[in-house]
């Protein structure tokens, strides 16, 4: 790239999903190994379990990508820079961009792409910077609320991290997926998928 991209700290969100792919990639090479070692003299056993870790693992890629990219973004990078740094076009960076889970909200639609605008991108990169320790702007509602809110909101059944930010506009993003992690570490919540979120099975129910 043509300058050096420097983030005092990774978003919290993004370090979360890359934390989540290291745990599974692992959980899919040890199944790999268990069952290519178990089953060495069947090929159908070995064949399959192989191909699915493979595409399994490329899919994991595939949205980790994704996140480096939206990463790139918020450190001041552009999608010409990144296009350079990858050989590939402008438009590619920019088409996928959109689905990415971290700058999921600021992408509005446009025909069958998601993609992020110059002025979304900035808004994502003034909420980072004010989530920055000492950061600049005024303090959102209180955190305490914040983690009864979320609860609350999810006893409507699983929601995505998107339609969590939606449901709770007087926060900023960054306080909601901050307090999700919090809440998920005390088992108040529970992810159910990649940035999907529910309420944990209450006792004595499968």
């Amino acid at each position: 790239m043509s300058g050096s991209i420097k983030l005092r700290r990774p978003p919290r969100f993004t370090a979360e999903i890359v934390a989540d792919a290291r745990e599974r990639i692992a959980e899919i090479v040890a199944d790999l190994e268990q069952l290519t070692t178990d089953y060495a003299d069947d090929i159908e056993v070995w064949g399959s379990a192989v191909t699915t870790a493979g595409w399994e693992i490329a899919s994991l890629g595939q949205w980790l990508g994704l996140e480096g990219e939206a990463t790139l973004l918020l450190g001041g990078a552009s999608y010409p820079e990144i296009a350079e740094h990858q050989g590939t076009s402008q438009s590619n960076v920019y088409n996928r961009v959109g689905r990415s889970l971290t700058l999921a909200p600021y992408a509005k639609a446009s025909g069958a792409v998601t993609r992020v605008s110059a002025e979304g991108l900035a808004d994502a990169r003034r909420e980072y910077a004010m989530d920055e320790p000492g950061g600049a702007g005024e303090p959102g509602p209180d955190a305490s609320s914040l983690a009864e809110r979320i609860p609350e909101f999810l006893r409507t059944g699983p929601s995505s991290t998107t339609e969590i930010v939606a449901g709770l506009p007087d926060y900023r993003r960054s306080s909601v997926l901050s307090t999700l992690s919090v809440l998920a570490r005390r088992g108040v919540v529970v992810r159910t998928g990649h940035g999907v979120y529910a309420l944990p099975p209450e006792p004595g129910r499968a």
